[in-house]
Formats: structure tokens, C-alpha cells, sequence
């Protein structure tokens, strides 16, 4: 098998990561986006195709190892519901046609509330509109998968944070709030519990993911759920401040929703703040025990150091 990896959606945050990852790894990266991406490492192919062609998709993917959804389309639940289904059934096919394993970068919301612990054989209880368009893209690849058409990985993440991630709950107005305000604000109930995987573990765990056997659900390598409280501890520690601690819960979201398009489309989502949640990783560190979950001492204070970069230079 050729050591090609096609990235579909390679110019988002993630996508960014992962082309480099990938090249430094000595792979050939095709680098797809719907505009053509502008990367210049070696091994790296830039290339612009329309996620609305068969035969551009086709063509792309084309002798590649693996292929990598890493799309992300705009946070509206109209536009998942009419756009996904058709696109990954599109993947599908290509990979079909190409030989290549499908790693879908994926979250959580196909599950729904789930008490307990997140593991991989939770079931697919999704209730809210984005939660049942990811159920069924889920459920569309792993048939395939079942059915001997492609070879295919659900890699589930916890939401994630890290340098240059920007719309996360821990993105821009988290740390604007902690440098500007000496505020942490956490999103939902900050006594309940919650977990988050940096960034940088992504690409890592993806690049092992494709050249391995394995194939089905499986999380991504996350740290522990721990409260908000301990959250505005951690980044006490880090900016050696005193930090407020405030709460944008569920009646808030949906008034600065009136005028805030992503908190409108996050009001659904919001069981996830609410309630705990507990994202379980230990699956892949048993089936990589290479692999490193970075401590959230480390990767937030990383985030911390690029967004005061970011404020100087504004």
C-alpha cells in the first residue's frame, strides 16, 4: 500500500495540524480543501476540489493509504442536516473505489446524555438535530465498514482546545475573559465534571490509527474530567492571578443566542455543560501504549502562552 494520505478538510485548525504531523512523518499528503490550501512542506500536494463531485472526490483519493474527514462545515444544523449525509455517502464511495482506510474525525454528539462514562460501546441515544445527523453519519460508515465495502475509524474526540483553536468553549472568549477580566468563565454548571483533548494529541493518534489494523469507534487520547472549579484553579496557577469564576449557563446562552449565531446553534448542546461528562480514552492508550495524553498543566499553558502572543500582536 502506497504511503499517500489524502486529508479532506486540511485547511481548519485541525487539518493544519495533522498535514504537518503527516509530512514530518515522511508521508505524501494531499492537502483537499474546497479552496486550494497553500502548504509548503516536502511531500505535501495542495489540491481544490468541490465536496459536491463524485469524481473530484474520486480522483483524490485515489491510491491513498487512508482518508481523512477532517471537513468542517459551518455550525448550523440546517446545513449538517442537508450537506453531510450526501458527502460522506460521496467518501464512501471513493474509498470504496481506492482501497483507502476512512478516518472520520469525529465528537461526541451522536451519544446523547450519557450518564456515566463515555466508552466506545455507549450507545447512539443522539436526541438534538446536530446529535441524530452525526448518529447517522456514524452509522453509515460503520455499515460499510460491517459489510466489507471500505475499512473504516470512528475517531472520537472530547471538545478540544490548544493553540489557534478559537470557537472552543475553552477558545477566544475563555482567554480573552482570563487576560483581560481575570475571569474564568465556564460553560454550563461549573460543579459538574469535564474533559477536553488537546490538539496537538490529534494528529498523533490519527497518523497511528491509519496504518494500524484496527478499525470501529474509538476515542481519541483525552485527560481527565475533572469540575470547572478545577479549571479556574489550573489557570490561577498558570497566570499566578485570582481569578472570578462565572457561569454561562443554559437561559444565558439562548438570550446572547438572540444575537450570537454560534450560541444559538450551541443552545442544543448544552446537556453536554449541564450534566456530567465523562469522556473515557482508555482504549487507544491500551492498543498504543506509546501514546501520550498531554497533562492540562501542559497543554493549557501552551494555549495560555499563544493567546497572550496572539493579544501582543493585536
Amino acid at each position: 500500500m502506497s504511503k499517500i494520505i489524502t486529508v479532506l478538510g486540511a485547511s481548519g485548525n485541525v487539518g493544519k495540524l495533522v498535514v504537518s504531523y503527516l509530512a514530518e512523518k515522511a508521508y505524501n499528503v494531499r492537502a483537499v480543501g474546497r479552496k486550494l490550501p497553500k502548504f509548503t512542506e516536502n511531500g505535501v500536494t495542495n489540491h481544490a476540489v468541490s465536496y459536491e463531485s463524485q469524481e473530484e472526490l474520486t480522483k483524490v483519493c485515489d491510491g491513498s493509504q487512508a482518508v481523512f474527514i477532517l471537513i468542517g462545515l459551518e455550525y448550523k444544523a440546517s446545513i449538517w442536516q442537508e450537506e453531510w449525509p450526501p458527502l460522506v455517502d460521496r467518501i464512501i464511495e471513493a474509498c470504496e473505489k481506492s482501497g483507502g482506510k476512512l478516518v472520520f474525525f469525529d465528537n461526541v454528539y451522536s451519544y446523547g446524555l450519557v450518564e456515566g462514562k463515555m466508552v466506545e460501546e455507549s450507545p447512539l441515544n443522539a436526541q438534538t438535530k446536530k446529535g441524530l445527523v452525526r448518529k447517522e453519519l456514524v452509522e453509515k460508515i460503520l455499515k460499510a465498514n460491517n459489510e466489507g465495502r471500505i475499512k473504516a475509524v470512528i475517531a472520537k474526540s472530547a471538545d478540544f482546545y490548544g493553540p489557534g483553536i478559537t470557537t472552543s468553549v475553552v477558545g477566544d472568549r475563555f482567554f480573552d475573559l482570563i487576560i483581560n477580566k481575570d475571569t474564568v468563565e465556564i460553560f454550563g454548571n461549573p460543579k459538574k465534571i469535564h474533559n477536553y483533548t488537546y490538539v496537538k494529541d490529534i494528529p498523533v493518534a490519527l497518523e497511528k490509527l491509519a496504518s494500524s489494523d484496527f478499525t470501529g469507534n474509538i476515542h481519541l487520547p483525552t485527560g481527565p474530567a475533572v469540575t470547572g472549579y478545577k479549571y479556574q484553579e489550573l489557570m490561577e496557577k498558570l497566570t499566578g492571578k485570582k481569578l472570578k469564576i462565572t457561569n454561562l449557563g443554559q437561559n444565558m446562552a439562548w438570550f446572547l443566542g438572540i444575537f450570537i449565531p454560534i450560541l444559538r446553534e450551541l443552545y442544543e448542546m448544552m446537556y453536554q455543560n449541564e450534566n456530567d461528562y465523562n469522556f473515557d480514552s482508555h482504549k487507544i492508550i491500551k492498543l498504543f501504549p506509546d501514546l501520550k495524553v498531554t497533562p492540562y498543566e501542559e497543554g493549557f499553558k501552551e494555549t495560555l502562552d499563544w493567546w497572550e502572543k496572539k493579544v501582543k500582536q493585536s
